[in-house]
């Protein structure tokens, strides 16, 4: 989907910021929807198709993270999700597992808005499909007996965006990894480069995003993701 065609609906109770995103995303031809807080929010996207959440996270009679749980509990088509906040103490963890996309960091420019947005409507096809050139930060290799138990088990979980699996190496938060895993059981293998959202050193867990897919391992990445039709975007477990 193309940024143009998009329905969107932004949610903070900065009065003004509000106005600013909203013209902002005018300019680009969406249909805009606004809100003060999350319970107006919520009020819109049981009447409305939304294509893409951008909210704020502290606003006062309901805030960011009560709105997204709220979308998972009701029977609403989850949207794309943005987060933008000035406040630095967010559990990445707990909102990518959510299903929040990204978190923006206030004070942004429209351009930072606009590339976050076209990211989260990319459609699956057509993600992960280039490598990066630069040199990764670490190369992170593992084996694993089996895909089906490793699910079973959270050794290894698929979200929307990424996989959560457990991991000893001292992987760091913002890190950008080479990730190799193999299934012994089912011949399967993961090749990927991602970058590292959370890290549970004391479980020996990680999550990682996908940043890119090789071709050996996309279409089988790519079924699973959508016959499991996750709503975490990287899981939390």
């Amino acid at each position: 989907m193309r940024i143009e065609e998009a329905r969107i609906l932004v949610v903070d109770d900065e009065l003004e910021l509000l106005e600013i995103f909203a013209a902002w995303l005018g300019r680009s031809g969406c249909e805009v929807f606004t809100a003060p807080n999350g319970a107006e929010a919520l009020k819109i996207l049981q009447s409305e198709q939304i294509d893409v959440l951008i909210s704020d996270i502290r606003m006062p009679i309901m805030d960011g993270v009560t709105l997204v749980r709220q979308i998972n509990e009701k029977e609403i088509v989850p949207p794309k999700i943005l987060f933008v906040s000035g406040y630095g103490n967010i559990s990445r963890r707990e909102i990518h597992g959510l299903g929040v996309e990204a978190l923006l960091d206030k004070p942004l420019s429209r351009q930072d808005l606009l590339q976050a947005m076209d990211r989260c409507l990319s459609d699956s096809t057509i993600k992960w499909l280039t490598p990066s050139t630069e040199p990764m930060d670490l190369n992170a290799s593992l084996d694993m007996a089996s895909l089906e138990k490793a699910l079973a088990t959270h050794a290894f979980t698929l979200g929307r965006g990424g996989c959560s699996l457990d991991c000893t190496l001292p992987l760091k938060e913002g890190e950008r990894i080479d990730l190799s895993l193999r299934f012994a059981k089912e011949g399967l293998s993961l090749e990927a480069q991602g970058t590292v959202l959370w890290v549970d050193s004391d479980r020996g867990k990680a999550g990682v995003a996908f940043d890119y897919l090789s071709p050996e391992c996309r279409e089988w990445i790519l079924s699973r993701i959508e016959k499991e039709a996750p709503r975490c975007f990287v899981p939390s477990c």
